[in-house]
């Protein structure tokens, strides 16, 4: 799907790049929702209090993991088109189907968003490079995150992949976040793709 042209005004150096263009991550067909026992919005406070308090030494929340375990984040890129398609002018509204106000918004605002280009360069996520990546895990790799995520009695036992009951609380819900991040509807496996994510919260 082509990115829609913009409201009154192009803005300046629009990057060329699809909204559809990540692989994985950014797809809204793709993205399914992980059915788990956890409270997201509890999580997220959790991760940002353990940022602001200084117990953050895993990097979660710079990481955007416990952003992206909110539910809402997925289908962002859905609501921005949605915007764009039904933005009346003369009101500076989105209207609904019955042409009533859904909530007011300025042109400027859904260009904004329509054309985000981020201060970092993004990465693009796809399923092919990660299983590339899981090929290139070490032994060495494998034993650090057995030891810092796996309990005492599932210590490497055998190739992945592992259950994801083997691992520790915080591991648990790591993989919660990551599953969830690359469209997976169950948590209940750790397989390569999955550890290879894992593997940027081990402590070096």
């Amino acid at each position: 799907m082509e990115t829609p042209l913009s409201l009154n005004v192009t803005p300046l150096n629009a990057p060329h790049k699809d909204l559809d263009y990540l692989p994985l991550a950014d797809r809204d067909f793709q993205i399914k929702y992980l059915i788990i026992d956890k409270n997201h919005m509890r999580v997220f406070c959790q991760g940002r209090d353990n940022y602001l308090n200084g117990f953050d030494i895993l990097g979660l929340w710079e990481y955007n993991l416990p952003m992206y375990f909110l539910p809402s984040v997925h289908v962002f890129p859905k609501m921005i088109r949605h915007c764009h398609a039904n933005y009346d002018p003369d009101r500076q509204a989105v209207m609904s189907s019955i042409q009533t106000v859904i909530f007011p918004i300025t042109s400027e605002s859904i260009n904004e968003m329509l054309y985000f280009h981020p201060s970092q360069a993004l990465t693009p996520l796809s399923m092919g490079g990660l299983l590339e990546k899981s090929t290139k895990l070490s032994q060495e790799e494998l034993n650090l995150l057995c030891q810092t995520f796996m309990s005492p009695k599932h210590q490497l036992d055998g190739p992945p992949p592992y259950m994801q009951t083997f691992l520790i609380d915080m591991g648990q819900l790591i993989i919660d976040m990551i599953s969830l991040i690359m469209g997976f509807n169950n948590s209940e496996f750790v397989d390569e793709s999955t550890l290879v994510m894992l593997s940027m919260f081990t402590l070096r």
